[in-house]
């Protein structure tokens, strides 16, 4: 392992944003290896860094690939002397390690197979993953992948900002400047999202720390159909698992951080793996040994996926809902075909070395598609590359759904708070019958499925049931409770609550 010449003084402000820069070289004779580790005295146990070894290079790899590919992945923090706190909020996660990458592919003959292969990545704390693309992209856009004065640069920089806060920062880096917004929380619908009511500015020019990677502009055009994004949608409300297998890690990473991001300001409180392979730790989806829990992970390895399939029906007794993200041939039909046999399926088997798992269908559906929407996404991806309409359509569409879906929720806890005598607001129990009679009463703006109103009331209470009994549920009550509170304690700095009020 090269290691680059150590910094004159403790970086303290790195660590504040990071914990450390990663070169990964894929040796062929010995497999991944670490090349560059900076700073060099970051206490990693050897088990980690052979996880971030093995997790930041695809496992299939076409060799005329000459692009560079972008794509995240987390593991546990196991290196006991690395201590990930940070100042004030948002704190960042004490026990996992955010890891964003870049691979790229080199030709040269000197090599055994002709071409050499380097991940450069960027360790953090902090799930911040589009704005650690963004650095990435600025540190490789003009050089080479594992230049060491670039990431001594960095390094430097990154050390000379201010501890991340919630709100604006302007943040020198490589030459220029990146304008960097934190939210209160995660799960605020519509960031990044430019519109007629911004969420805390509306500069393009802005990242916001927490908006998804990745465009459905893109990853529609390998949907099995679009009407999928309804069953998606209930699966992760519902927080049920799911496992998006495609051919890049780079596909499958945005599609999941896309697809928990179609149901802010409610968080998935499942387990999230943008990408895993084969070495990686299933213990923390519940699978090897772990406790059984829900999850949505990113795979391109097609025998991964038929041993977490048969692991998930062991443990957590019940099938995890499979999306195929793959090239099809002909438009993306709007949706599924009944037989998986039938030749333009596109959810039959992934085009993928060892087959695949047929798809089940949902036996349950309870949301009904908008025809609207659907339309213009039938209109919009017949225009191929040509459009970047199509992710703000939809990121909208879902979040006013979420909104409309919350709704009844609000209403109902509105009428069981309780003021103690201290001034402050507190939920009483949430009984779930009693909402329900709410709901019946009161109703909700959200069209469901049903040949009759019989059929759509039982849909209507069976989502919400389902969805009130769900972690989900809790997580999202956690973080309105929690958000309110600092917001009447003055805690988050005048930023408005607005992913509060859109439906939380």
């Amino acid at each position: 392992m090269e290691h680059l010449k150590e910094p004159k003084i403790a970086n303290l402000g790195f660590k504040q944003w990071a914990v450390a820069f990663i070169v990964c070289n894929f040796n062929v004779d010995v497999g991944p290896e670490i090349e560059v580790l900076y700073p060099p005295d970051v206490p990693f146990t050897t088990a980690d860094l052979s996880a971030i070894c093995f997790n930041s290079f695809p496992e299939q790899q076409n060799t005329e690939t000459g692009e560079d590919l972008a794509f995240d992945f987390t593991i546990t923090n196991n290196s006991p002397d690395i201590t990930l706190t940070s100042s004030n909020a948002p704190h960042g996660s004490a026990d996992t390690f955010y890891a964003s990458c870049v691979f790229r592919q080199e030709f040269d003959d000197t090599m055994k197979r002709s071409f050499n292969q380097r991940t450069l990545v960027l360790i953090s704390h902090h799930n911040f993953t589009s704005f650690h693309h963004r650095i990435l992209q600025k540190m490789t856009e003009s050089g080479a992948i594992s230049d060491p004065t670039t990431i001594e640069a960095a390094y430097t920089q990154m050390g000379s900002w201010a501890p991340p806060a919630l709100g604006r920062h302007d943040l020198p880096f490589m030459g220029g400047m990146l304008t960097l917004d934190i939210a209160p929380h995660r799960s605020f619908p519509l960031q990044g999202l430019a519109g007629p009511t911004p969420l805390i500015s509306d500069i393009p020019s802005s990242i916001y720390a927490y908006e998804p990677i990745g465009s459905w502009d893109n990853i529609m055009h390998y949907m099995p159909c679009i009407t999928d994004l309804y069953v998606l949608y209930e699966k992760l409300i519902l927080c049920e698992s799911i496992i998006v297998i495609a051919k890049s890690p780079q596909l499958a990473s945005e599609a999941v951080s896309s697809l928990v991001d179609l149901i802010c300001p409610v968080p998935y409180a499942g387990v999230v793996k943008p990408y895993m392979t084969m070495q990686a730790n299933f213990r923390s989806i519940g699978i090897d040994g772990g406790t059984p829990r829900s999850f949505i992970i990113g795979i391109t390895n097609p025998f991964l996926l038929k041993r977490i399939v048969a692991a998930a029906e062991s443990s957590h007794k019940a099938r995890p809902h499979i999306l195929y993200l793959q090239n099809y041939d002909g438009p993306v039909p709007t949706r599924r075909h009944h037989s998986l046999h039938h030749k333009s399926s596109r959810n039959a088997l992934l085009d993928l070395p060892g087959g695949g798992i047929e798809v089940h269908t949902p036996s349950k559906r309870f949301l009904k598609s908008d025809p609207t929407v659907v339309s213009q996404t039938e209109a919009l991806l017949k225009l191929g590359d040509q459009t970047r309409e199509l992710g703000p359509i939809l990121r909208r569409h879902f979040a006013e759904l979420t909104a409309q879906f919350l709704a009844p929720i609000n209403r109902y806890l509105a009428t069981s708070n309780v003021v103690t005598p201290g001034g402050n607001n507190r939920y009483a129990s949430f009984h779930i019958p009693d909402f329900l009679s709410s709901v019946s009463k009161h109703g909700t703006s959200v069209k469901f499925r049903g040949s009759g109103p019989i059929q759509r009331h039982r849909a209507r209470d069976g989502l919400y049931e389902n969805f009130c009994g769900s972690p989900s549920f809790y997580a999202w009550l956690e973080m309105k409770i929690e958000l309110e509170r600092e917001a009447s304690a003055g805690m988050l700095g005048g930023i408005a609550v607005v992913g509060l009020s859109a439906g939380s």
